[in-house]
This record gives structure tokens, sequence and C-alpha cells, in this order.
């Protein structure tokens, strides 16, 4: 017992040294004084939240945000403590510091895992800090797109946070083995009950990672014509060219034929068009030839191309192949028609003519027996009625 009541001075005199209690006697004696000092307190305090504020300024300024926001923190930690135990010595309730003091006295091996783990805490929350502004600095360079950025920041942060998390538990001894198998079990069940969900997130980090489009690009997949709006972890967005949104599961996406007429920086354009059997396929392929060369919006380079495609039923079938720069569809539309129109005009020009589709009806000079009305049977040729 004597031990004791001889402890808890030596920790007093910690928080009470001799000019404390003088202080306290002499200018916290009467309540008016007390609360004059809790104001002026209240008012420090807001002091020190605005000066940690304007060295968080200066320090970004000079040394970058993260040493900003560490020495906020430090500035904003000494406030607070200097507050509390102020406020303990205005209000001569040093005693309950004391107390909290004695009940947390703690060993070295403990006080050194509550060290390490803070240090293992803040670095965890540097980090992610780090990863994140580098992330974004990539976005803004365009090494990476929104979409990727915003999935970047995702997995960084939850990789960081569980290699932290099983880091802090293991310094306290916590076995990990039955986590993982409990995690493991979750995992089995979770894959079975949702797996259309977990291919669609699985083919997402493959559109992430392979990068076949971009949002803004022209792709055909499944039938689905259109330009990317958007893509998730989930579904791929497609706008199509009668203005319909259509959600693509990242799944079907990945399993089906893509098509990306945004990938490369030019688009051939083809044009059938058939000619009268007593035409020239030649002269006809110069004429069209010559007609589409001109056109602003055909490349020069390369150039046109006509061949001749097929015997059609009416006639032969030549296509004009042109290409054009920056592919849309609208381009591609604009392109198409020009091309009809100046091959109408050259061949109206040059005399030739588009067939119109002609069937040939030949009648046979067998005709067919028919019963006739007095029983006899006759041959009824095949051009009468």
């Amino acid at each position: 017992m004597v031990s004791t009541a001889r402890s808890v001075p030596a920790q007093g005199s910690l928080l009470r040294p001799d000019p404390v209690p003088r202080i306290q006697e002499t200018i916290f004696s009467s309540l008016e004084l007390q609360l004059l000092a809790t104001g002026l307190l209240a008012v420090f305090v807001l002091v020190g939240i605005w000066g940690s504020a304007r060295i968080r300024d200066l320090v970004r300024r000079r040394y970058g945000t993260q040493s900003a926001e560490v020495s906020s923190i430090l500035v904003l930690g000494a406030v607070v403590v200097a507050a509390v135990y102020l406020f303990s010595v205005i209000w001569h309730v040093t005693f309950v510091l004391e107390y909290t003091l004695q009940t947390m006295s703690i060993d070295r091996w403990l006080a050194a895992q509550q060290l390490v783990t803070g240090a293992i805490v803040l670095t965890a929350y540097l980090a992610i800090r780090f990863v994140n502004r580098s992330i974004d600095k990539l976005a803004q360079a365009g090494a990476v797109t929104n979409h990727q950025s915003e999935v970047a920041y995702h997995v960084a942060d939850v990789a960081i946070v569980c290699f932290a998390g099983a880091t802090i538990l293991t310094l306290w001894g916590i076995d990990l083995t039955n986590i993982f198998i409990g995690a493991g079990a979750i995992t089995a069940i979770v894959a079975l009950t949702a797996r259309e969900t977990l291919a669609a997130m699985l083919a997402g980090f493959i559109l992430l990672f392979s990068r076949p489009f971009y949002v803004g690009d022209w792709i055909e997949v499944n039938e689905t014509t259109g330009i990317v709006t958007d893509v998730t972890i989930f579904t791929t967005k497609i706008q199509t060219f009668d203005d319909k949104h259509v959600l693509v599961p990242n799944d079907e996406v990945t399993d089906s034929q893509l098509t990306n007429y945004s990938q490369n920086d030019q688009l051939r354009v083809e044009v059938e068009v058939g000619i009268d059997y007593d035409d020239d396929p030649k002269r006809a392929r110069e004429v069209i030839a010559d007609a589409v060369e001109g056109l602003d919006s055909v490349k020069n380079n390369p150039s046109p191309q006509v061949i001749a495609k097929a015997f059609g039923d009416s006639a032969i079938l030549l296509e004009c192949r042109v290409w054009i720069s920056d592919p849309t569809m609208r381009r591609r539309l604009r392109t198409k028609t020009n091309v009809i129109e100046a091959i109408v005009t050259a061949f109206d020009r040059e005399g030739l003519e588009i067939p119109y589709p002609q069937r040939v009806h030949d009648a046979r000079d067998d005709g067919f027996l028919i019963d006739g009305p007095d029983g006899r049977r006759g041959r009824l040729s095949s051009l009468e009625d």
C-alpha cells in the first residue's frame, strides 16, 4: 500500500510540476477565471487549426502534398494534446490524466507493437495517396483512360489495405490460416452462385489490360454497331447510330468476334454497280475510276480501285473500292453517297446504262395434254389461254 501511494505522486509530478499547483491556486481559483481561461483555450484551438492549415499550404508548395499532410497531422496532434492538458489544469482534473496513464501502463513489447501498428497504418495511408496521385498523373498524360484509372484506384487501394491488414494481424499473433480457409470457402460459394457476374468482371479486367478499344471508338460486336460511350467492370455501353444505348456484358465482348473500325486511320468503302452486257467492262471501269478519283472525301493513297466482281442475272457487276480517313459512320455514308452520285453522272455523260432486272420467257413448241369437254384428250399449246 505504501509503495502504491508513493507511485502516484511520482507520476503526478510529471503532470503537475511545481509551478502548476501555484498557478491553479492563484489564477484558476474562481469559476469566472476558469470560464475565461476555457474561452481563451478554445481560441487557442481555433488558432492551432488555422495554423496547421497555413503550415500545410507552405509545406505543400515546397515539399509536396504528402509532406504537407503529415506536418498538418503532427501540428493538429500537438494542439489537441496541449489543449487537453491545459483544460485539465484549468479545471483541476489532472488526476484524471494520471489515472489514465496508470491504466495505460504497458510493457515494452506491447508498446512496440502499438508503435509498429501505427507506423504500418500511416505507411499504408501514404502509399494509397502516392499511388492514387501517380495514377492521376498517368491519366493526365494520356497513358491510361478514365475507366482504367478508376479501376486502378480500387485495385491498388484494396491491395494496399489487405497487405497492411495481414501484416498487422501477423504482428499481433493472429493466425491467418483460418481466415484464408474461410475466405476460400466464401469465394467458392460466390463463384458457384454468381458465375456470370464473375465472368463479366474477369472479362472487364481483360478488356482493361488488353485495351482492344477506347471510349469513343466505333466497334461492332454481337451484331451491335455503334460508338463506345463507357466501359465498366461488368458491361460495355454502346450508342448505336439510331440513337439506342446498348449494354453488352463484358464476357460477351471477349467471347464474340469484335470489329474495331477506329483502330486504323482509314477504312475501305465498297459500292457495287452493274453495266449492260453490251457495254465494255474495261471502259466502264475507267469511267468509274475517273469519276470518283477527284472526290474530296476519298483518299488518293491508296487510289480508288474498280474490279469486275461477277456475272449477274441482268448485268456485269463491278465493285468500286475507295478509302476514307478517320473513319466514322457519317463519313462512310457521305462518301458512299458521293461515289454513287458521281458514278450516275459519269454514266449519263458517257452513255453507259445501269440495266434493270430482266427476265426472258421462251415458249415451248410442245404443249401439254388435257381432257376436252367431250371426253377427248387434246394438246393445248403453251401460248393458248
